[in-house]
């Protein structure tokens, strides 16, 4: 089970509402729904959400220990890496002395000297070229015919077949909140959060995704679903669509 999940067990436990809970630890009801979404992004950084923890089993009648390891091995990382970036930032790049490019001189006085030498060559007159030219000397011009070339057969290249990718399912959701509202997470299948709030009586949130889509939902009574055109009933607290037009029962982590 995720963090979010075991705050509302012992929540019930405790036989205890979101607004008792909120009165009991003075955190805001808005904050609690959150977080038993398994959503620690409102609680202002890693510090504030341990107090909080502890503040919630404490008023629960729970061991805060085993929830505060568990929120450690998830949020330790992203906390580290954003502990990285900071400290990069603040070191600024590094500027490093440009160094000659030799290769790019040694060439270019190559080139040069090359130069020179070919100049050199064709300016200066040759001993032989001025004896011969005393001697006027007719010689006959033979010319031989240039063979001419065969024909070779085109070859055309041969084209692979091209295979078809598979169609992409998609999955089209559309969720409309009635009665008194509620408070939703919507994600992907690859755990990425398309949206993520409380919808107000009235106002329909509609998302569209390849593959399967999951909801956390924390009325669902008070929520209209309708699932690829089709609208279909569910009393599912978390529940996953799939592009085949169907809903089930998402499947909690240990």
């Amino acid at each position: 089970m995720s963090i979010g999940s075991d705050l509302t067990a012992a929540r019930e436990r405790a036989d205890m509402t979101i607004e008792q809970l909120s009165a009991a630890t003075r955190i805001r009801t808005g904050l609690l729904i959150a977080m038993e979404a398994d959503d620690f992004s409102r609680c202002g950084g890693n510090f504030y959400a341990r107090g909080h923890i502890r503040a919630i089993a404490r008023v629960v009648k729970a061991d805060p220990a085993p929830l505060i390891a568990s929120f450690d091995a998830e949020h330790a990382v992203e906390e580290e890496k954003s502990r990285r970036e900071e400290r990069a930032a603040a070191k600024g790049p590094t500027l490093r002395p440009a160094r000659p490019r030799w290769a790019i001189v040694v060439g270019a006085i190559l080139v040069i000297l090359m130069g020179w030498g070919m100049v050199r060559l064709f300016t200066l007159p040759s001993d032989i070229e001025a004896n011969a030219s005393k001697t006027a000397v007719t010689t006959a011009t033979v010319t031989t015919p240039t063979p001419k070339a065969t024909p070779q057969p085109t070859v055309k290249p041969t084209t692979k077949p091209t295979t078809a990718k598979p169609p992409v399912l998609m999955t089209a959701l559309t969720l409309t909140a009635k009665n008194d509202g509620t408070y939703l997470t919507v994600r992907d299948k690859k755990n990425r959060r398309l949206f993520q709030g409380r919808l107000t009586p009235g106002i329909a949130q509609s998302v569209t995704s390849s593959g399967d889509i999951r909801v956390t939902v924390t009325s669902p009574k008070n929520l209209v679903v309708v699932l690829n055109g089709k609208r279909l009933n569910t009393t599912l607290t978390k529940f996953t669509a799939h592009p085949n037009g169907t809903l089930t029962k998402t499947a909690t982590s240990s």
